[in-house]
Protein backbone atom coordinates (compact mmCIF):
# COMPACT_ATOMS: atom_id res chain seq x y z
CA UNK A 1 0.00 0.00 0.00
CA UNK A 2 2.63 2.10 1.27
CA UNK A 3 4.61 1.12 -2.10
CA UNK A 4 1.31 2.04 -4.41
CA UNK A 5 1.55 5.79 -2.02
CA UNK A 6 4.71 6.08 -3.38
CA UNK A 7 4.62 5.44 -7.04
CA UNK A 8 1.38 7.76 -7.28
CA UNK A 9 3.58 10.90 -5.77
CA UNK A 10 6.19 10.21 -8.07
CA UNK A 11 4.02 9.94 -10.71
CA UNK A 12 2.26 13.39 -9.59
CA UNK A 13 5.69 15.07 -9.57
CA UNK A 14 6.62 14.00 -12.57
CA UNK A 15 3.39 15.07 -14.30
CA UNK A 16 3.79 18.32 -12.07
CA UNK A 17 6.83 19.25 -13.79
CA UNK A 18 6.37 18.21 -17.33
CA UNK A 19 2.84 20.69 -16.63
CA UNK A 20 5.05 23.70 -15.25
CA UNK A 21 7.73 22.95 -18.47
CA UNK A 22 4.67 23.45 -20.83
CA UNK A 23 3.49 26.40 -18.94
CA UNK A 24 6.98 28.17 -19.29
CA UNK A 25 7.50 26.75 -23.30
CA UNK A 26 4.11 28.70 -23.67
CA UNK A 27 4.60 32.27 -21.18
CA UNK A 28 7.74 32.12 -23.33
CA UNK A 29 6.35 31.74 -26.46
CA UNK A 30 3.87 34.20 -25.70
CA UNK A 31 7.02 36.49 -24.64
CA UNK A 32 8.52 36.19 -28.07
CA UNK A 33 5.56 36.68 -29.67
CA UNK A 34 5.52 40.60 -27.86
CA UNK A 35 8.79 41.36 -28.51
CA UNK A 36 7.90 40.49 -32.10
CA UNK A 37 4.92 42.93 -32.32
CA UNK A 38 6.56 45.57 -30.03
CA UNK A 39 10.00 45.37 -33.03
CA UNK A 40 7.43 45.34 -35.76
CA UNK A 41 5.01 48.27 -34.28
CA UNK A 42 8.50 50.40 -33.87
CA UNK A 43 9.75 49.41 -37.46
CA UNK A 44 6.42 50.64 -38.48
CA UNK A 45 6.59 53.82 -36.67
CA UNK A 46 10.71 54.32 -37.55
CA UNK A 47 9.35 53.93 -41.64
CA UNK A 48 6.69 56.52 -41.06
CA UNK A 49 9.12 58.53 -39.61
CA UNK A 50 11.38 59.51 -42.39
CA UNK A 51 8.25 61.41 -44.07
CA UNK A 52 8.77 64.89 -43.49
CA UNK A 53 5.76 67.81 -43.70
CA UNK A 54 6.30 70.22 -46.42
CA UNK A 55 4.70 74.00 -46.31
CA UNK A 56 1.27 72.17 -48.25
CA UNK A 57 -1.12 70.72 -45.88
CA UNK A 58 -1.24 66.63 -46.63
CA UNK A 59 2.21 67.08 -49.09
CA UNK A 60 5.22 64.93 -46.89
CA UNK A 61 8.59 64.62 -48.51
CA UNK A 62 10.08 60.58 -48.36
CA UNK A 63 13.08 61.56 -50.14
CA UNK A 64 14.97 64.52 -52.00
CA UNK A 65 13.18 64.18 -55.10
CA UNK A 66 9.88 62.02 -53.79
CA UNK A 67 6.96 63.47 -52.20
CA UNK A 68 3.41 62.07 -51.57
CA UNK A 69 -0.04 62.84 -51.10
CA UNK A 70 -2.22 60.31 -49.41
CA UNK A 71 -6.29 61.69 -49.72
CA UNK A 72 -9.13 59.95 -49.14
CA UNK A 73 -9.38 58.48 -52.29
CA UNK A 74 -6.23 58.22 -53.71
CA UNK A 75 -2.61 58.17 -52.82
CA UNK A 76 -0.09 59.90 -55.23
CA UNK A 77 3.68 59.40 -54.72
CA UNK A 78 5.93 61.56 -57.03
CA UNK A 79 9.24 60.99 -58.53
CA UNK A 80 10.79 64.06 -60.23
CA UNK A 81 14.72 63.51 -59.58
CA UNK A 82 15.11 63.37 -63.61
CA UNK A 83 12.36 66.13 -64.47
CA UNK A 84 14.96 68.43 -61.85
CA UNK A 85 17.21 67.83 -64.64
CA UNK A 86 15.69 68.97 -67.40
CA UNK A 87 14.95 72.29 -67.56
CA UNK A 88 14.85 73.91 -70.84
CA UNK A 89 13.60 70.51 -72.42
CA UNK A 90 10.08 70.37 -73.71
CA UNK A 91 8.75 67.48 -72.40
CA UNK A 92 9.17 66.72 -68.49
CA UNK A 93 8.97 63.16 -67.33
CA UNK A 94 7.99 62.76 -64.04
CA UNK A 95 7.40 59.05 -61.87
CA UNK A 96 3.92 58.48 -60.49
CA UNK A 97 3.11 55.45 -57.67
CA UNK A 98 -0.90 55.59 -56.86
CA UNK A 99 -2.92 53.46 -54.65
CA UNK A 100 -6.12 53.56 -52.21
CA UNK A 101 -6.61 53.86 -48.57
CA UNK A 102 -8.32 50.77 -47.31
CA UNK A 103 -12.32 50.43 -48.28
CA UNK A 104 -11.59 53.08 -50.93
CA UNK A 105 -10.67 53.33 -54.78
CA UNK A 106 -10.13 55.57 -57.11
CA UNK A 107 -10.81 56.04 -61.42
CA UNK A 108 -7.91 57.96 -62.51
CA UNK A 109 -8.52 59.50 -65.82
CA UNK A 110 -5.73 61.16 -68.19
CA UNK A 111 -7.92 64.14 -69.17
CA UNK A 112 -7.66 65.22 -64.84
CA UNK A 113 -4.43 64.99 -64.66
CA UNK A 114 -2.12 68.07 -65.43
CA UNK A 115 0.54 70.24 -64.40
CA UNK A 116 0.20 73.68 -63.05
CA UNK A 117 3.13 75.94 -64.45
CA UNK A 118 5.24 78.45 -62.25
CA UNK A 119 3.69 80.97 -64.54
CA UNK A 120 0.56 79.47 -63.77
CA UNK A 121 -0.81 77.73 -67.05
CA UNK A 122 -2.60 74.32 -66.56
CA UNK A 123 -0.77 72.03 -68.75
CA UNK A 124 -2.60 68.89 -69.79
CA UNK A 125 -1.58 65.43 -70.75
CA UNK A 126 -0.96 64.69 -73.96
CA UNK A 127 -2.22 61.83 -76.40
CA UNK A 128 -0.97 58.57 -76.61
CA UNK A 129 -0.84 59.73 -80.47
CA UNK A 130 1.18 63.09 -79.65
CA UNK A 131 3.85 61.14 -77.97
CA UNK A 132 3.56 58.35 -80.70
CA UNK A 133 4.68 61.69 -82.78
CA UNK A 134 7.34 63.18 -80.28
CA UNK A 135 9.20 59.45 -79.42
CA UNK A 136 11.87 59.67 -82.25
CA UNK A 137 13.02 62.56 -80.32
CA UNK A 138 12.59 61.31 -76.85
CA UNK A 139 14.21 57.99 -77.24
CA UNK A 140 17.07 59.48 -75.84
CA UNK A 141 15.64 61.10 -73.09
CA UNK A 142 13.93 58.37 -71.89
CA UNK A 143 17.04 56.18 -72.00
CA UNK A 144 18.50 58.80 -69.29
CA UNK A 145 15.37 58.84 -67.70
CA UNK A 146 15.52 54.97 -66.86
CA UNK A 147 18.61 55.26 -65.57
CA UNK A 148 18.45 58.57 -62.97
CA UNK A 149 14.76 57.68 -61.15
CA UNK A 150 14.07 56.83 -57.33
CA UNK A 151 11.99 53.94 -56.53
CA UNK A 152 8.36 54.57 -55.38
CA UNK A 153 7.24 51.56 -53.79
CA UNK A 154 6.16 53.05 -50.18
CA UNK A 155 2.79 51.59 -50.12
CA UNK A 156 1.94 48.22 -48.34
CA UNK A 157 3.71 45.22 -49.85
CA UNK A 158 0.44 43.35 -49.84
CA UNK A 159 -0.40 45.37 -52.57
CA UNK A 160 -0.58 43.69 -55.89
CA UNK A 161 1.56 45.66 -58.14
CA UNK A 162 0.03 46.77 -61.99
CA UNK A 163 1.39 49.44 -64.42
CA UNK A 164 -0.34 52.44 -65.49
CA UNK A 165 -0.09 52.84 -69.27
CA UNK A 166 -1.36 56.15 -70.00
CA UNK A 167 1.89 56.36 -73.05
CA UNK A 168 3.47 53.14 -74.00
CA UNK A 169 6.79 53.31 -76.53
CA UNK A 170 5.17 52.32 -80.47
CA UNK A 171 5.15 49.23 -80.59
CA UNK A 172 4.80 48.13 -76.78
CA UNK A 173 0.97 47.36 -76.31
CA UNK A 174 -2.25 49.27 -76.00
CA UNK A 175 -2.51 52.82 -73.84
CA UNK A 176 -5.68 53.29 -71.64
CA UNK A 177 -6.72 56.37 -71.15
CA UNK A 178 -7.46 55.75 -67.65
CA UNK A 179 -6.46 53.71 -64.67
CA UNK A 180 -8.28 52.13 -61.71
CA UNK A 181 -6.64 51.79 -58.23
CA UNK A 182 -7.82 50.25 -55.34
CA UNK A 183 -6.73 49.17 -51.44
CA UNK A 184 -5.43 45.85 -52.71
CA UNK A 185 -3.89 47.02 -56.04
CA UNK A 186 -0.47 49.83 -56.02
CA UNK A 187 0.12 50.87 -59.50
CA UNK A 188 3.25 52.55 -61.27
CA UNK A 189 3.88 54.40 -64.15
CA UNK A 190 5.21 57.61 -66.00
CA UNK A 191 3.78 60.68 -66.96
CA UNK A 192 5.24 62.72 -70.08
CA UNK A 193 4.12 66.29 -70.47
CA UNK A 194 4.42 68.75 -73.52
CA UNK A 195 5.76 72.07 -71.96
CA UNK A 196 5.31 74.89 -74.18
CA UNK A 197 8.68 77.01 -74.50
CA UNK A 198 10.52 74.48 -72.27
CA UNK A 199 10.81 73.46 -68.61
CA UNK A 200 11.10 76.55 -66.49
CA UNK A 201 12.64 76.75 -62.95
CA UNK A 202 11.08 77.48 -60.07
CA UNK A 203 7.26 75.63 -58.43
CA UNK A 204 5.15 73.19 -60.19
CA UNK A 205 2.06 71.21 -59.05
CA UNK A 206 0.71 67.75 -60.02
CA UNK A 207 -3.28 67.70 -60.29
CA UNK A 208 -5.47 65.05 -60.09
CA UNK A 209 -9.15 65.76 -60.35
CA UNK A 210 -11.05 62.78 -59.00
CA UNK A 211 -14.89 62.43 -58.42
CA UNK A 212 -15.07 63.69 -54.82
CA UNK A 213 -11.33 64.79 -54.11
CA UNK A 214 -8.51 66.23 -56.01
CA UNK A 215 -4.47 65.76 -55.45
CA UNK A 216 -2.02 68.49 -55.23
CA UNK A 217 1.31 68.29 -54.97
CA UNK A 218 3.71 70.82 -55.60
CA UNK A 219 7.37 70.34 -56.15
CA UNK A 220 10.42 72.60 -57.03
CA UNK A 221 12.54 72.67 -59.93
CA UNK A 222 16.25 73.68 -59.94
CA UNK A 223 16.68 72.63 -56.64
Amino acid sequence: MRRSSNLASRLHLKLGDQLKGVTMKSASSNFVVAIMIVVGMTAAVVGCSTATPTDTPGVERLGQFVLKQFGPELWTVLGYRFANSQLGDEWMILEIGLSSPNGQSAKVERENIFLRSPSGDRISLPTQREFNEAYGALRPVIAKANVDRDPLDYFPPSRIECAIRFFVTPGAGVSFDEVTVSDRRGCFGRLYVNVPGGIQEGRWTLGIDLEESEIRIPFELGE
